[in-house]
């Protein structure tokens, strides 16, 4: 969803700078990017490696939390969807082709975002971070989204603008495509995946040869 669908991880990394500098501290590049796609026990764990144990992670947390959602509200629905979606979603069920988000985002999160980009009733299927026992790179997201669709996961196209996606998504014996977001992706990920896109815009031009 953040970063494929939405335009969202933009918004989450410039929160990100600002609640560092609320706190007087210029966040890594490094430690940002690690962060994509994972929950929060994991970035807690990713932000205390890179800033020490002593770092106020529950502060920083706060301090984005705040930029962020008041970026969201400022933004219009437009804005927040990524190039294509529309146009992707209304091929699908013209071809009658189920589909379902499957994020690392928890629930409350994921359906506020979508309310905002107006994308709540376009999805009836939202397997969410806090549904499944592991997050991503674990399959789990991906083969509870294919449940609840009730198609074999082998039959599944997932797109992913993560590392850590795509690797589900692998896992889960998906046939997998990248969609490159902030994060550059390793060729070592990219050069398993059926195929790389510039942006969801390409992506009915693929699916044809698919469905």
């Amino acid at each position: 969803m953040d970063g494929l669908l939405l335009d969202s991880e933009r918004l989450s990394r410039k929160a990100w700078f600002s609640g560092g500098a609320d706190l007087g501290v210029e966040l890594p590049m490094e430690a940002l990017n690690g962060i994509i796609g994972r929950r929060r026990p994991e970035v807690e764990t990713e932000f205390r490696r890179v800033l020490g144990d002593e770092f106020p992670v529950d502060a920083l947390y706060a301090r984005h939390a705040a930029h962020y959602y008041a970026s969201l509200e400022a933004t219009t629905a437009e804005e927040l969807r990524k190039p294509g979606v529309l146009a992707l979603l209304d091929w699908l069920d013209l071809q009658s082709v189920p589909y379902a988000i499957a994020t690392s985002t928890l629930a409350k999160g994921a359906a506020s975002k979508l309310a905002i980009a107006e994308l709540t009733d376009r999805f009836p299927v939202v397997v969410s971070g806090d549904q499944v026992e592991r997050s991503k790179p674990a399959p789990d997201i991906f083969l509870e989204a294919a449940a609840r669709l009730r198609v074999p996961p082998e039959l599944c196209v997932a797109f992913e603008d993560s590392d850590l996606g795509l690797e589900a998504a692998l896992a889960a014996g998906m046939h997998t495509i990248a969609v490159p977001d902030l994060k550059p992706l390793p060729e070592q990920v990219t050069r398993r995946a059926a195929a790389v896109l510039n942006s969801l815009e390409e992506a009915i031009v693929l699916l044809r040869t698919l469905i």
